[in-house]
């Protein structure tokens, strides 16, 4: 959302053009003339003062936005015009505000052309009602941000700049109020995040209007953390300098975290303005049918029943207010000589003339009864009321994103949308036509898949190439930063210092270090991006142990690279955050592989790998027993471990695909000792243990805290997921 001048993406092509210096030519007279012809000789030669120096600005930052300025027409707002990278600048702007205000409007325009793309975004994703307003809410906080890092100066002016346009919040209000009747929440939030935004601007702490709507603060209150992280993932000034596919990933990267951490909150925001919209809906055609008559006549006999004497009364006389309205704004419009016959089909009740029911004057109540109506309606009337709603709702996000400035994209690339259809259709589908194989065809298949990928660990190992810790660490790279990030924000939100600049700062700018890295290719293992862990951090409080399964059974179905992929997301992880951890392996005693006291070098990551070579039994130097497993022995000693650290917060999370099973000891023997180790772990310490079942329901009957039947596939984020878990509650 661009808070200051509308900008359109056009073809994405257009981003080949050459900008040569014949580009920079900053007035246009056959452009401008039509524009500067309203105004006197006077105001015309303000205009073109301030738009020379403007055009000044744009030559002396031109090796970075590279546009010339012309005029747009009067009150039309500032554009941005992609397809021919052109800033257009509303006269009246030029006439009425100062100087410094349109120094910034030009550089925020500029950030948009340098660091804004959307052409990656699926179409049916950027029109699902209220999706635009939020990414556009999000997208000029990151926009300003890079402005203001790259260009000092103007960070005072941006000031300004907001302190004179939060009206804009106002005049959104009154257009809601005029064409909805109401306040649409998303509309509220998306505000707020530009508000919050503001006030961090300031070094101010993150606090609420006591008007805002609970579920509105609930919604910004869960997601502004992860809208912090996207309007700090931008590119900085050299890397804008670069390459487009540069600026893109950054976009893209930007664009993720909204998608997966705000939008989900954000839609269920957007889906309660829908069932307000389709009670107004359903109040329109009430409206239609009242007639002249005022005697309630619209009101189906259905919901008539329904209503008490008193509630009938409210809404029809809510309804006559509105036909009073409407017929005095038509009296007015006919001594004018105004007509409204553009077609021949009848307007809707709100276009004939009128505003629409304000739903905030109903009582809860009514507002209940009506609501349980519409969900009573035979479903193809339902259906059509939610079109409508629909319709309306996406109608005014369009009105309010050119009124504050214009969507990010009005053509999005269809490219985007073809590519992703291209790529869902050569996906394999889930009906493959073919006859299924027998089980005992399936375990031989997954034997022989077993013997594959042992054979290709052992090659990969002996001749040097990526080990397959380096494979695995650089697939689920972005697993990790997200995780960190998460784990990262929960730490953050309990310190009591959370607001002081220098803390935000800190975390702000290493966030960004680790995002540049990612982007231009640097490993986790290359990362210089960790943070210092500060003296007395609740970090130190976690003391964490994983210990996996390497039975035989673990290699066969892919169960032990999935270990290994759910274990690397953990140690990275923790070891971002300064959380202590050990990593270690069960077969009939404890495998020790990364000690709470090992620093986690290359060395140590180099070690990990033999986690998957234990399964196989082909650990040079190893243990090499993947026949038995004596879970009891290995969890007592596990314990032990972890009951030697001084962190308040102990937890040891066990992997396992099955039951005990060793030689010399029975079935029995071996279930008893587990349950009892379990028993005594649980009674006896301050642990808490929780045991993981890949693809195995068996740590259910020993495992008071269990996640039973993850499959392979789910894993690494059924682990993932468990950490956010454990340390958000803890």
């Amino acid at each position: 959302m661009e808070s200051f001048g509308q900008s359109n993406f056009a073809d994405e092509s257009a981003r080949d053009k050459s900008m040569s210096a014949e580009n920079y030519s900053a007035l246009d007279d056959s452009e401008n003339e039509d524009s500067r012809s309203e105004f006197t000789p006077e105001q015309q030669a303000e205009i073109d003062t301030k738009l020379r120096i403007l055009s000044s600005l744009a030559l002396f930052i031109g090796r970075d936005f590279r546009m010339p300025v012309v005029l747009n027409r009067p009150g039309a707002g500032w554009h941005w015009d992609f397809a021919n990278n052109i800033v257009r600048a509303d006269p009246q702007d030029l006439l009425n505000k100062p100087m410094e205000y349109l120094r910034f409007l030009l550089c925020h325009e500029g950030g948009h052309r340098r660091i804004s793309r959307t052409s990656f975004i699926p179409t049916e994703t950027w029109q699902q009602p209220g999706f635009s307003f939020m990414m556009n809410a999000i997208e000029d906080p990151r926009d300003n941000n890079f402005v203001a890092e790259n260009y000092p100066v103007f960070r005072g002016q941006m000031d300004l700049a907001y302190e004179i346009d939060f009206d804009l919040e106002n005049r959104s209000k009154e257009m809601a109020e005029a064409k909805l009747g109401y306040q649409p929440r998303f509309m509220r939030a998306g505000f707020e995040y530009i508000r919050q935004w503001f006030r961090e601007q300031r070094g101010e702490e993150a606090t609420f209007d006591e008007s805002l709507p609970e579920e509105v603060r609930e919604v910004v209150t869960t997601t502004l953390d992860s809208a912090r992280r996207s309007w700090w993932t931008y590119p900085s000034r050299a890397e804008a300098d670069g390459d487009e596919e540069l600026i893109t990933r950054y976009a893209e990267v930007s664009y993720k975290i909204n998608l997966n951490k705000i939008w989900p909150e954000f839609q269920r925001l957007v889906e309660r303005d829908l069932e307000d919209q389709r009670t107004q809906e359903l109040l329109d055609d009430m409206r239609a049918e009242h007639g002249e008559s005022g005697s309630g006549a619209g009101l189906p006999q259905e919901l008539r029943d329904e209503l008490t004497p008193e509630e009938q009364a409210e809404l029809e006389d809510a309804i006559k207010q509105v036909i009073e309205s409407a017929r005095g704004e038509q009296e007015n419009a006919g001594e004018s000589g105004e007509t409204s016959e553009e077609s021949g089909e009848p307007e809707s009740p709100a276009a004939q003339g009128g505003k629409p029911i304000n739903l905030d004057t109903l009582s809860p109540g009514l507002r209940q009864k009506i609501k349980d109506f519409i969900d009573s309606l035979p479903e193809d009337q339902r259906r059509e009321l939610q079109e409508r709603a629909q319709k309306v709702i996406s109608e005014f996000e369009d009105e309010i994103n050119e009124e504050i400035g214009g969507k990010m994209s009005e053509n999005l690339d269809q490219s985007a949308s073809e590519a992703e259809s291209q790529t869902v259709s050569d996906s394999p589908t889930e009906e493959t036509g073919t006859e299924a194989t027998n089980w005992r065809g399936q375990e031989a298949e997954a034997v022989r898949a077993g013997e594959e990928r042992r054979r290709q660990m052992e090659q990969t190992l002996e001749t040097g190439n990526d080990s397959p810790y380096q494979q695995t660490l650089e697939a689920v790279s972005d697993l990790i930063d997200n995780l960190t990030a998460d784990l990262r924000d929960v730490f953050a939100r309990r310190k009591v210092e959370r607001y002081e600049s220098g803390y935000r700062s800190g975390r702000r700018w290493n966030v960004r270090h680790r995002i540049a890295e990612k982007i231009a290719g640097i490993p986790l293992l290359q990362t210089e991006a960790r943070e210092q862990q500060e003296s007395e951090s609740e970090e130190m409080d976690y003391a964490i142990t994983l210990m996996i399964d390497l039975s035989g059974s673990m290699g066969q179905g892919g169960k032990i690279e999935e270990s290994f992929r759910s274990a690397i997301v953990l140690v990275e992880t923790l070891d971002n955050l300064g959380i202590k951890f050990e990593i270690v392996g069960f077969q009939d005693r404890l495998l020790e592989f990364k000690s709470f006291a090992d620093q986690l070098d290359e060395g140590m990551r180099e070690k990990l790998n033999q986690l998957i070579l234990e399964v196989y039994g082909t650990n040079p130097g190893g243990h090499n027993n993947p026949s038995d497993n004596d879970d009891a022995v290995c969890l007592r000693a596990a314990s032990d471990h972890l009951a030697d650290q001084t962190a308040r917060n102990k937890f040891l999370i066990v992997i396992s695909d099955g039951i005990p099973e060793t030689r010399g000891k029975s079935r029995d023997q071996l279930d008893r000792e587990l349950k009892n180790a379990v028993a005594s772990v649980s009674a006896n310490t301050n642990q808490k243990l929780i045991g993981l079942g890949l693809n195995s329901n068996a740590v259910s009957a020993y495992y008071e805290n269990n996640i039973a039947g993850v499959s392979t596939e789910e894993m690494v984020e059924t682990l993932g997921e468990l950490l956010r878990e454990i340390i958000a509650i803890s």
